[in-house]
């Protein structure tokens, strides 16, 4: 089976380029950022009628953290769009067998009963902070679900939890809650600072999933026959941020202080997927989040750090 991961150079295509490695029966189509701009319709049509592959991952797209979503909301919407439709449209007129479509976790509207069921999207209005990137993973998967529903393809959509894992983008000014902390408190270890500034009120409680998981998840959508539309996909540990960061604090061994700086926005109050549907179809994840955080932050200070 011929693979094309989209954005195999990210954090999501990365491992699942490796995961998929060590499987028998896939040829992963070499396709790296230079090679293809996914936002030019023509061109990506163009790559699809030449390599033709049988299974399409779409895990490309612009992502960042809360303030790059909120101060780049065009941008987000536009790249995530284009990408989004021109790969599944590509996908669809040249008869791939199966596509799953990567989305997120903050599709969902701004206020949910928590756990978050997948019957909630569109159901209310969206969180204002990233309100340009939900709206463009809700036009892909929408997309996909009538592509699917009018001609009985097999085209899912997987909405993670917030991922962390070998990959991460620790631009503290783009990044995600995850690798910024990480980012900060080792710095901040390193050259002995009094505090650690965290964004936000540190009230707000997020989910957290390992990318390896996500690629297990991933894999899993790709063996078995899947009739649902689209998934969540949660790691199941449900933290307030304060929590987070002491907690970071004590793996990292900073002795300094946390300062909460609520100049910075906190986006939604809490949000944790209901990840039933597709534990009962036979995945669920393996990572506790205490461990991977240990060896994120391992990864941080002996891999990337020495880098940057």
């Amino acid at each position: 089976m011929k693979v094309l991961i989209a954005g195999q150079e990210g954090m999501v295509g990365r491992s699942i380029y490796n995961f998929l490695k060590k499987k028998k029966n896939y040829q992963i189509i070499d396709c790296k950022r230079k090679d293809l701009d996914f936002t030019n319709q023509a061109s990506v049509e163009k790559w699809f009628k030449k390599n033709k592959p049988n299974i399409v991952i779409n895990a490309a797209g612009k992502v960042g953290g809360i303030l790059d979503n909120k101060n780049f909301q065009s941008d987000y919407i536009y790249i995530n769009s284009m990408i989004g439709l021109n790969i599944i449209n590509a996908s669809f007129k040249n008869g791939v067998k199966k596509l799953i479509n990567l989305g997120s976790a903050c599709i969902y509207p701004k206020k949910n009963k928590q756990p978050i069921k997948e019957k909630a999207l569109l159901s209310s209005y969206l969180e204002e902070t990233n309100e340009g990137y939900a709206l463009a993973k809700i036009i892909s998967l929408k997309y996909s679900q009538h592509l699917k529903k009018k001609n009985s393809k097999e085209f899912i959509s997987l909405m993670p939890a917030n991922l962390y894992g070998r990959g991460d983008n620790f631009d503290l000014e783009s990044s995600h809650v995850l690798p910024a902390l990480v980012k900060k408190f080792t710095l901040a270890k390193i050259n002995n600072l009094p505090y650690v500034e965290v964004w936000g009120s540190g009230k707000v409680k997020r989910e957290f999933l390992n990318v390896e998981d996500l690629a297990s998840a991933i894999y899993f959508t790709i063996v078995k026959k899947i009739d649902c539309d689209y998934l969540n996909i949660g790691g199941g540990e449900h933290y307030s941020i304060n929590k987070l960061a002491f907690m970071l604090k004590r793996i990292i061994g900073y002795k300094g202080k946390i300062i909460f700086n609520k100049k910075y926005p906190d986006g939604v109050k809490m949000r944790k997927l209901d990840s039933s549907k597709i534990k009962k179809l036979g995945w669920k994840p393996k990572i506790k989040l205490k461990k991977g955080l240990e060896k994120y932050c391992n990864y941080y200070l002996n891999e990337i750090y020495p880098k940057e």
